[in-house]
């Protein structure tokens, strides 16, 4: 939203100085992306009319013009096909400078003496028009300073918006924020929706018949017919210049006249073509594959979801958010139809995306329009239509249901409360007399007051919101750096597996991250290649085309990014959701909560008393170990693609893959640009992490313990996750502990084997263990292991 400090001062009478309203605008939330200059600058340019009009003798398109300028009359030449005696135009005599320090001086176009120039809007630097001279209007003050008597000292403040402020969206809401915040009074064309706004008496009998179908999508419509009009009309000078700095391009009278009031009152209107309407306009929910030209060529093809504005027979727009070509206005139109509607926000929220489109009115809709202005809007825009184009109006028809309408219930805000979120008391008079400014309803209560909301105000829905107003308006510096204090409560409640796990993996130096749920094609190709895409119909850009079907592209990618700027020793983890395609398109899918890391660089910080080592595999391993203690697990080799086949293993809980972990292959790497050093991922499904587990007390036993030790030689081909499951599920209970510590391949071992070392570790708690007891375990585990998997003993 671009706002006109001179449209501020015509109309409003507020005239803040630019800098100053841009710093208390940003300081309020709304922030100001830039402060632009309404023109280029220009001296010495001044109002003339041309007096006489010549041919020139030595050219066919060019004139020679005498140009009264309040003082002499300039002799000037000029080759504009709009120049015409009785005009009046901007003069720039010799001297005069233009945009670019360009300095008009005298003149001599084939063989005719010329005293200056005639302006474009272009050479003003008003824009790019270039066709023809800028006609000033008829009572423009003969030799008045261009400057002054366009407003071209004018300064737009540029705004980025928030989407819960659908009340800046206006000149009259950003006029109600700028009194405010200077503490002005506030105007009384701001205070009421109506004021200055003069009803306008039907001259014509026309009317059309309204059929509202959905009165709780729409519970205000309004339309109007004026017939005889003349489109091909030209827009007041005034009309179009406030249209520019609102950066607003310029059409024909009728969609000029619409898009004024939308900027002024921040109420979208539409005009239809009156002779392109069957029979009455019909507000209703589109039939299935009911189809539709846009005004901007676009052909869509409508679902019953979507509320639309017809006719008997036919779609004419898409309500509130785009018009039908079938219908709009042209040059030829003679008779059209206002709209002025209000629409529920809900009812239209995700229509324009859903269709590709964007639209000022649906911009302004989504977020919520004031819905007391629909008579002024249509009562201004006929008086506008009128005074340009001619014609006659027609009575105003009226829908409108009431039990529809919002309802701005009072909000109970205690004066306590104000002290204890912001840190400091607010004078009881203050808090009434800001909320009065921002046209809330104010009554005193015993525990503080009641505020209404007004009917432009969307946002303001609780008592937060009313104590972050107060904030807001009086200015965050206000605010004292005060630590908040609060009663300690001791929090018995468990902590949520996401928190247990967040908080054990922030024990192991990783950082949280958060990645976009979307990735790119080349990421896509990168780790899931074998996969069908979950390809977006409206991405954000090519970048985010496809819902991700994992956490590790987002978290590899981001690595890489920290290890292009020199940061190479990096933990990252993430807890998000995955998405899964099940049907055809995006929104048939399954989405699963998993947990993902990435780790790269040195194991340890680099220190004195030992060796720097980088991240390996065993440092992996122990990450994941310790996310899932207490929960019985296996392992297996890993068929991951993105994964390097001899380095990363499969996670198995109650023998159901639930993730990998390993080394990310060199080839992904390379496909995604990265360089350096390995880089140790893990994924895993959450849900299977978030069994309870509450370490219980065993006691220390009073028997010693018993150790042996086997060496196996088994086919390289064989696991150790597969001879422990094996050794568990026959060690019997007197088995207490298993640990592998050695494993050897070389040239001394038979081709094709590799030798594994586990140490047993067998205790009772009711006798001493003899060796016949221990031998009674060992020799059927061994002879087993021989039948199974073809293990000797070295």
């Amino acid at each position: 939203m671009k706002l006109s400090t001179a449209w501020l001062q015509a109309d409003f009478g507020l005239n803040p100085e630019a800098d100053e309203l841009a710093r208390r605008l940003t300081m309020a939330g709304l922030e100001v992306d830039a402060i632009l200059p309404a023109a280029g600058p220009v001296t010495g340019v001044v109002v003339g009319e041309v007096r006489a009009l010549l041919a020139h003798p030595n050219a066919d398109k060019l004139r020679i013009a005498q140009v009264a300028t309040g003082g002499e009359t300039l002799q000037i030449v000029c080759g504009a096909a709009n120049v015409a005696q009785g005009v009046k135009v901007a003069v720039a005599p010799i001297g005069a400078t233009l945009p670019g320090g360009v300095v008009i001086e005298k003149a001599r176009l084939r063989g005719v003496d010329s005293f200056g120039m005639l302006c474009s809007a272009r050479e003003l630097g008003m824009g790019e028009d270039h066709d023809g001279l800028l006609l000033l209007p008829e009572d423009a003050p003969l030799g008045e300073d261009i400057t002054a008597s366009l407003s071209l000292g004018d300064r737009i403040i540029d705004l980025d918006l928030t989407p819960n402020r659908g009340d800046a969206f206006s000149m009259r809401g950003l006029a109600r924020e700028t009194a405010l915040l200077l503490g002005h009074e506030m105007p009384e064309t701001v205070a009421a929706a109506d004021a200055g706004i003069v009803a306008v008496p039907a001259d014509g009998t026309r009317t059309i018949a309204i059929d509202n179908q959905a009165p709780a999508d729409c519970p205000v419509y309004l339309a109007r017919v004026i017939d005889g009009l003349d489109n091909r009309a030209q827009t007041p000078l005034w009309l179009r210049e406030r249209l520019r700095r609102a950066g607003v391009r310029t059409h024909d009278p009728l969609v000029d006249v619409t898009n004024y009031v939308m900027l002024l009152l921040g109420t979208p209107m539409h005009p239809f073509d009156g002779g392109k309407i069957a029979g009455a306009l019909v507000i209703r929910r589109a039939n299935a594959g009911e189809k539709l030209r846009l005004i901007n060529d676009d052909r869509v093809t409508l679902n019953d979801g979507v509320l639309v504005i017809a006719d008997r027979e036919k779609a004419l727009a898409i309500a509130g958010v785009m018009g039908g070509a079938d219908s709009a206005c042209s040059m030829q139109t003679t008779r059209v139809v206002l709209e002025s509607a209000w629409f529920d926000p809900l009812a239209l929220a995700g229509t324009a995306s859903r269709f590709g489109v964007s639209s000022d009115s649906a911009q302004r809709f989504e977020r919520g329009v004031d819905y007391t202005l629909q008579s002024a809007a249509i009562e201004l825009a006929t008086r506008l239509i009128l005074d340009i184009c001619g014609g006659s109006a027609g009575p105003v028809e009226k829908r409108v249901a009431m039990n529809h309408l919002p309802t701005r219930a009072p909000i109970v805000l205690h004066q306590s409360e104000i002290a204890r979120l912001i840190g400091r008391d607010y004078q009881a008079a203050t808090v009434a007399h800001l909320f009065t400014g921002s046209g809330c309803g104010v009554q005193t209560v015993a525990a503080g007051w009641e505020i209404t909301p007004p009917s432009w105000r969307f946002d303001l829905a609780i008592a937060a919101d009313l104590i972050e107003e107060i904030t807001r308006i009086d200015g965050y510096h206000n605010v004292p750096d005060v630590p908040p204090q609060a009663p300690y409560q001791k929090d018995d409640t468990p902590a949520t597996p996401d928190v247990r796990i967040g908080d054990l993996l922030t024990a192991h130096g990783f950082r949280e991250a958060i990645t976009y749920s979307f990735l790119d094609r080349a990421s896509h190709k990168a780790f899931f290649a074998d996969r069908e895409p979950l390809t977006l119909c409206n991405p954000i850009s090519a970048e985010m085309a496809e819902m991700r079907l994992g956490l590790l592209p987002g978290l590899v990618n981001t690595l890489l990014y920290n290890r292009n700027r020199q940061q190479t020793d990096v933990r990252l983890f993430e807890l998000g959701t995955v998405f899964h395609p099940r049907g055809e398109t995006v929104m048939d899918c399954i989405q699963r909560q998993r947990v993902a890391g990435v780790m790269s660089g040195l194991a340890e910080p680099e220190q004195w008393c030992g060796e720097a080592r980088m991240v390996d595999f065993f440092d992996l391993k122990g990450v994941v170990e310790a996310l899932l203690e207490g929960v019985a697990h296996s392992l297996r080799r890993s068929d991951a693609a993105y994964l390097h086949p001899g380095r990363s293993a499969q996670l198995l809980v109650d023998a159901r893959p639930i993730g990998v972990f390993g080394a990310l292959h060199p080839r992904v790497l390379r496909m995604l640009g990265g360089k350096g050093g390995d880089i140790w991922v893990f994924e895993f499904d959450s849900d299977a992490l978030s069994r309870p587990h509450t370490p219980t007390f065993v006691p220390i036993g009073r028997f010693p313990a018993v150790r042996r030790d086997l060496a196996l030689l088994v086919d390289r081909s064989i696991g150790a996750g597969e001879l422990e499951q094996a050794i568990r599920a026959h060690g019997g209970g007197l088995l207490r502990e298993l640990r592998w510590f050695d494993a050897f391949t070389g040239t001394t071992l038979p081709p094709g084997k590799k030798s594994l070392a586990v140490s047993l570790t067998f205790q009772s708690d009711e006798k001493t263990l003899q060796d016949e007891d221990v031998d009674g375990i060992i020799d059927p585990l061994v002879h087993l292991l021989c039948q199974t998997f073809g293990a000797e003993l070295r």
